[in-house]
């Protein structure tokens, strides 16, 4: 007669509980974080003073503006208020 299914399972989970798994098991290890950047974002002002401001810019500026973001692990909105506060300064 055939093997019922609890069979089966009993045989199974008895040959997983006396062998040796066949390959090693893995030792899981936490990644240590990185310290974050300081970033300009230290100098800005306060949420309630800042107002929103939407510009265009060509698609190239545009690029390699996130491109430095991305690079220096600096918020665009941050490059850019550095680079109008330059100009203002610039313009006094």
């Amino acid at each position: 007669m055939a093997e019922s299914l609890k069979e089966r399972q009993a045989r199974l989970a008895e040959k997983l509980k006396n062998e040796p798994p066949k390959a090693p098991i893995q030792e899981v290890n936490p990644v240590a974080q990185p310290e974050p950047k300081p970033t300009a974002k230290a100098n800005a002002a306060t949420v309630d003073d800042l107002v929103q401001l939407n510009v265009k810019v060509p698609k190239a500026l545009h690029k390699a503006i996130r491109r430095i973001s991305v690079e220096d692990d600096i918020e665009i909105r941050d490059i850019v208020r550095e680079a109008l506060e330059a100009y203002m300064k610039g313009r006094a």
